[in-house]
């Protein structure tokens, strides 16, 4: 037994490090070290070198690069890092790089040499990165980078995340058979084809982001994807412009959806049989005073296409702007039936939730509803006929998640959904904190309201 522990204490102290501590992170063994410092940013695993003789130059052998030029006080400094880092252990592959340079913020140093990024690229490339993401925070773009052609041919790229960059002309060839996820945000792009041509070369694409940017100079944003499962399309509504942006979707495999574009006149939905999720939050260019014209036969068209094309999905979130086309459209035309439609969440930016109504009773099969508010100032309208016509015989569960003041307008969506609702289990409520001195005056006023279904909980959070 002595001689057991003996040649334990003796392991043990061979484990530490000069002062014979124990160190049970060097214990691991060095492919597992590898992948723990690979999910820390480069200034974090270079720390790590004072931890013992063993870890001076482990961050040299990590498969990845996560370093901002903030990290740093000169620009040459981080060129001369990144330079090292990139030379050292050369042949061997790299997991993930993640470049920012410029500053943000108060920058006395010009804007970085769009000749040294690309050059890197290149290198990470050759060295056949899987996940690259490369960002511009330079406070001056007026030399952004430009991808290089390389990164089109990247046969072991899984990730792709560029921001505040130029997408190069594409080469003849393109291979970029492992690429997965692709996220393009701030980015510029010259024409329909260089952004076409890039999705064209993914054949096993899974996942696409695409950010305003990339279509202040396109005509018809098109997404044709036989893999695609999830796009995500976000515009800055903040600026005050009129375009004629088409958003064309053909994805046969798409269960994902989110739009997020008060801009854009059209979207276009092709093939949507796999759609299970969708997050809407357009206009149709209808903004800046301009309404719907039920007399403009080709605008409502697409949309009647368009709300179609997205009757077949399980689970929504749709916001009050999109709601008010949908309400106005509804007025000369009728809604398609959303049968598959079990959860909702409605998103709305002032008291205007007669609208909510025609919606709801195009949901046969609806369960669950939540209604939410977002910050956009919206103007009230007043010509918004409350008009329920039907039973609403599936509705089970009801949340209110926008603070509740006791007003007439959130009264009277109350009386509805608890007059009309069948089998209503639950309706829960959030009071807004400024009218605790009214609680018990709106609680008794809620009591009051007559409920169809015998078994429903009225809940004040």
């Amino acid at each position: 037994m002595g001689g057991d522990g003996e040649k334990k204490r003796v392991r043990v102290k061979r484990l530490g490090d000069e002062t014979g501590k124990v160190d049970l992170l060097s214990s691991l063994p060095e492919s597992l070290l590898c992948e723990v410092l690979l999910n820390l940013s480069t200034k974090n695993v270079v720390r790590t070198s004072v931890l013992s003789r063993r870890w001076r130059n482990q961050w040299k052998f990590v498969p990845g690069l996560d370093l901002s030029y903030q990290n740093f006080s000169e620009f040459d400094a981080f060129v001369s890092f990144v330079d090292s880092f990139l030379s050292f252990n050369s042949e061997s592959y790299l997991q993930r790089v993640r470049l920012r340079y410029g500053n943000p913020e108060h920058d006395p140093d010009p804007d970085p040499d769009p000749a040294i990024i690309r050059r890197w690229i290149n290198i990470v490339v050759k060295r056949k990165v899987k996940h690259l993401h490369v960002l511009d925070q330079s406070l001056n773009n007026n030399d952004s980078i430009e991808i290089p052609p390389t990164v089109y041919t990247c046969e072991s790229l899984v990730t792709l995340k560029l921001e505040s960059v130029i997408l190069a002309n594409p080469p003849e060839l393109i291979s970029l058979p492992c690429l997965k996820v692709i996220e393009l945000d701030y980015v510029e792009c010259g024409n329909d084809s260089v952004f076409q041509v890039l999705i064209s070369g993914c054949p096993v694409l899974e996942s696409l982001v695409i950010g305003r940017s990339l279509c202040d100079d396109i005509q018809v944003l098109r997404v044709l994807s036989k893999s695609l499962l999830s796009f995500t399309h976000i515009a800055d509504s903040s600026c005050d412009m009129d375009e004629d942006l088409v958003v064309a979707i053909d994805a046969p495999r798409l269960e994902y959806l989110m739009l997020s574009d008060h801009r854009a006149k059209s979207f276009i939905l092709n093939n949507p049989v796999s759609l299970v999720k969708a997050v809407i939050d357009i206009s149709f260019n209808l903004v800046f005073e301009k309404k719907f014209d039920p007399n403009d036969l080709q605008k409502r068209s697409m949309i009647r296409k368009f709300l179609v094309g997205i009757s077949h999905v399980k689970d929504m979130i749709i916001a009050s702007t999109t709601l008010e086309v949908i309400y106005d459209y509804s007025r000369c035309e009728q809604l398609p039936l959303y049968r598959n439609l079990s959860f909702l969440s409605v998103l709305f930016g002032n008291y205007r939730w007669e609208m909510l109504p025609v919606f709801l009773e195009s949901c046969p099969n609806l369960k669950s509803l939540v209604v939410g508010s977002y910050n956009d100032h919206v103007e009230e309208r007043t010509d918004i006929l409350f008009e329920p016509r039907s039973y609403l015989s599936s509705l089970e569960y009801v949340k209110i998640e926008r603070p509740f003041k006791g007003e007439a307008m959130e009264m009277k969506l109350l009386s509805y959904l608890l007059a009309y609702s069948k089998i209503l289990k639950k309706l829960t409520l959030c009071l807004d904190g400024s009218i605790k001195n009214e609680e018990s005056v709106i609680l008794k006023k809620l009591l009051a309201i007559p409920r169809i279904s015998g078994s429903c909980q009225v809940v004040v959070l």
